[in-house]
């Protein structure tokens, strides 16, 4: 078969280091091993200090699956709720923020491969 089916029973999400204000778990479930273009998989934010990703070098679309995460750039923020799709383009210097006062996990796909 040329599709990858990945069984949820199999996707492990695990700690993601980013300082130790905050905390974040995220796996990726498709990536390089298995060939694609690009990544996807599952992110979850907690409370904490605010958690910087730049996307100088990929573009990333996202849906909301549980619980709440404020998206900020240049002083302005949004509200992310679940059914919510945000798409964030590749730009050289775009320094997007994530945060949460409760909890919120997202599928994303990134493209080209985000690491």
């Amino acid at each position: 078969m040329e599709f990858h089916l990945v069984p949820a029973a199999e996707i492990t999400i695990e700690p993601f280091d980013v300082g130790p204000d905050s905390k974040l778990n995220l796996v990726d479930v498709i990536d390089r091993t298995q060939g694609a273009p690009f990544c996807a998989g599952i992110l979850e934010v907690f409370p904490g200090a605010p958690v910087d990703f730049d996307y100088d070098d990929d573009a990333a679309a996202c849906y909301m699956l549980e619980g709440e995460i404020t998206l900020s750039e240049n002083g302005e923020s949004r509200k992310f709720l679940p059914g919510d799709v945000v798409y964030i383009p590749q730009k050289k210097g775009l320094l997007v923020y994530w945060s949460t006062e409760t909890y919120g996990k997202i599928f994303y796909v990134t493209y080209p491969h985000w690491r």
